[in-house]
């Protein structure tokens, strides 16, 4: 018996809520935000949907790494975090052959 597990399951499960609102600016693609049981994540409507996805993964891993316990003056800390965590992400990996 299988199941279907996708990432609308995945947010729930995690008690993560996306929305996408209208008048954030262009300087702001999303942020994300800890109401003590949901996390939120706010994208940018004026946005790309590539930009919506990098900045969904983005928020996730601040919720992930759970940098809502983080004091305010650790923020360029946690986005360092974030930066170097999605440059991973990004990185083909290494395949090796072998004959």
């Amino acid at each position: 018996m299988g199941s279907c597990f996708n990432f609308e399951d995945f947010c729930a499960e995690h008690n993560i809520i996306l929305r996408i609102e209208k008048n954030l600016g262009s300087k702001i693609r999303g942020f994300c935000y800890y109401d003590g049981f949901y996390y939120y994540i706010i994208l940018n409507n004026r946005c790309s949907c590539e930009q919506l996805q990098e900045t969904v993964i983005h928020e996730m891993i601040h919720v992930f790494e759970n940098h809502f316990i983080c004091d305010s003056r650790d923020s360029e800390k946690c986005e360092a975090e974030v930066h170097q965590i999605m440059q991973c992400l990004k990185k083909p990996e290494s395949v090796s052959h072998t004959s």
